[in-house]
């Protein structure tokens, strides 16, 4: 017996014991846990335990048939689903037609964290969890920035003498070391950042007074700094547009934030050294991309109904890759070069033509709407916390949306785990807002939350959901 599976077989016990009581707890570490998966990389042995995250929803997906204490609460509202469902019917029927079992990969990649719904539906999240998930959130997004940040002290050099891979993990933009903290590129690492400041504002404003929110506004100039150093414009972009939305619909006075930063811009570009903004407004990237989505286009006349979900993306490149193990001491950049490798779009929706055509596409901006739509709605249903928690998660929708127009953004791992996690935790504020019987009450070892307002505050209306 390994020294590994002796280790991981009392683990695996413990966990069943606690997710057996609570479900719930399965999900908040998958959340606490998942922006640390990068550092496998440099443990050894690390890549044979990269399947835990898959291990642990699938225990936790169990649980909730077993523990009698999955469903105190009511089940969460998902508005969303029947696109959802629309969505990956016609990815699983592509992938099974075009690959036949192979296809399974691409199932798996594309929609394999649909399980936290599932789970949250079975055991959904009373208010203390929403609670633990945003301070969860603000906290690993905080320690992933100042990690970000001491990247660029410690160097390349040395991240490469501690089992970093070039091309890999590490890679250099202008002279500047690209950070990524505890992921595995700095692509994951600025998005990731990208949606803690989006909830993690958005709460905040909503109530500067509690001591977490404090510490997390007063911890906002180094989370944005360790999101610039990832120089992932995707990430600016999405930040920007996020913070927009929330002015728009709440926090007015974040447009006076807009008007002194665009005051401000001029001067700061002054002042900057070219060397640092020159892979900001590179064209060269965006001229390739460029190039790959009109070959993307033309193709649709050939294959209109797409070439099959895993024809390109991740899904792709982990079939190739096991074809041939060769790869593994290949760059990614060198091994599309030497058309070992099939090609990248970099953007989600020319990734979903290829796949699954025009109607795929249409499926997921579908998707996108109704999420966005559906929890910005219960923003404006919902009181306290669980508001703002609502128009944050819509605000980190429409980053996603804007953020895959040059990202393969659901396949960047831990962004997927947080997509449908946050979507599926509004559910369930929204379900126990309506319910006569809400979380901090059903739940007699809660203590008071910050997510529901006292009663007198929080009257039931006549409206429904």
């Amino acid at each position: 017996m390994t020294p590994v599976l002796m280790l991981a077989v009392p683990v695996v016990l413990v966990l069943g014991v606690l997710l057996w009581r609570r479900p719930q707890r399965g999900l908040l570490a998958i959340a606490a846990l998942t922006p640390f998966h990068g550092l496998l990389a440099i443990v050894p042995g690390g890549e044979s335990l990269s399947p835990w995250k898959e291990g642990l929803l699938l225990l936790t997906l169990a649980a909730t048939f077993v523990s009698p204490y999955r469903r105190r609460l009511p089940a969460p509202s998902y508005p969303w689903w029947p696109a959802v469902v629309a969505w990956v019917a016609i990815g699983v029927l592509s992938a099974l037609l075009v690959s036949g079992l192979a296809g399974i990969i691409a199932i798996k990649i594309t929609y394999f964290y649909l399980v936290i719904p599932v789970i949250l539906w079975r055991a959904p999240f009373d208010a203390r969890d929403r609670d633990h998930l945003v301070t969860i959130l603000m906290g690993t997004t905080a320690v992933t920035a100042v990690i970000g940040l001491a990247q660029q002290v410690i160097g390349g050099e040395r991240l490469a003498e501690l089992g970093y891979r070039w091309d890999e993990h590490l890679r250099i933009s202008g002279g500047i070391l690209r950070s990524f903290s505890t992921f595995t590129t700095p692509f994951a690492f600025g998005l990731f950042v990208m949606i803690g400041l989006i909830v993690g504002c958005s709460v905040s404003f909503a109530d500067p007074h509690r001591l977490r929110n404090r510490l997390f506004l007063c911890a906002t100039p180094i989370m944005v700094l360790g999101m610039g150093v990832t120089i992932v414009r995707a990430s600016y972009i999405g930040l920007a547009v996020a913070l927009l939305w929330l002015a728009v619909h709440r926090y007015r006075t974040l447009l006076l934030g807009f008007g002194a930063t665009a005051a401000l811009a001029p001067l700061v570009l002054f002042a900057v050294p070219s060397s640092i903004l020159a892979p900001l407004f590179s064209s060269s990237s965006l001229g390739e991309r460029g190039d790959g989505w009109s070959q993307t286009l033309s193709s649709l006349w050939v294959h209109p109904f797409g070439q099959g979900l895993g024809a390109t993306g991740s899904a792709a490149a982990d079939t190739v890759a096991q074809s041939n193990p060769m790869l593994s001491e290949l760059s990614y950049t060198a091994a599309v070069q030497f058309g070992f490798m099939p090609y990248q779009p970099d953007n989600y929706y020319m990734k979903l033509a290829v796949e699954l055509g025009p109607i795929g596409v249409w499926l997921f901006v579908l998707v996108l709407v109704c999420a966005a739509v559906s929890t910005l709605r219960a923003s404006r249903v919902l009181s306290g916390q669980d508001a703002a928690l609502a128009l944050g998660v819509s605000g980190t929708i429409v980053a996603a949306a804007v953020a895959s127009t040059v990202a393969t953004y659901l396949e960047i791992f831990p962004l997927d785990v947080y997509f449908w996690l946050l979507l599926g935790t509004v559910g369930c504020a929204l379900t126990q807002h309506w319910s006569p019987h809400r979380s901090s009450l059903t739940a007699s070892d809660s203590a008071p939350s910050h997510s529901v307002r006292p009663a007198v505050e929080s009257r039931p209306t006549s409206a429904s959901c």
